[in-house]
């Protein structure tokens, strides 16, 4: 089943989104020690990393670097690694990486929306 990547991309935006909803208001310590949220916040990282993997390459190449492939490895992390897993990395993540991924994604999304550009999902 084919999907447009433009999907890929609002999900990606709903993530980050539910993301910073779910980690605005709390301090690190609260963060690793209220599971539900810290495991939200892994699901959600790994929907953001998969989502990058579906976006065309003139679309991931319209991201910063850091945002291109740093995605897809936290993923692999998450899903192979995750007994390795570093909960302040994923505070960081979530805190400094994510809001910044999701301007990117929402700036992307705009250009989508608006006159045709070389990134038309073609």
């Amino acid at each position: 089943m084919s999907r447009d990547w433009l999907l890929y991309l609002d999900d990606l935006i709903a993530s980050a989104e539910k993301i910073g909803r779910m980690t605005t208001g709390r301090t690190f310590e609260n963060f690793v020690t209220e599971e539900a949220v810290f495991d939200a916040v892994l699901f959600n990282l790994q929907v953001i990393g998969e989502a990058i993997k579906k976006f065309p390459d003139d679309a991931r190449a319209s991201l910063p670097e850091i945002h291109r492939s740093a995605p897809a490895r936290l993923l692999d992390l998450i899903a192979h690694h995750y007994f390795a897993l570093d909960p302040d990395i994923v505070w960081e993540v979530a805190q400094r990486h994510v809001p910044a991924l999701l301007d990117e994604a929402n700036a992307l999304r705009l250009r989508m929306d608006g006159p045709p550009s070389t990134l038309d999902g073609k």
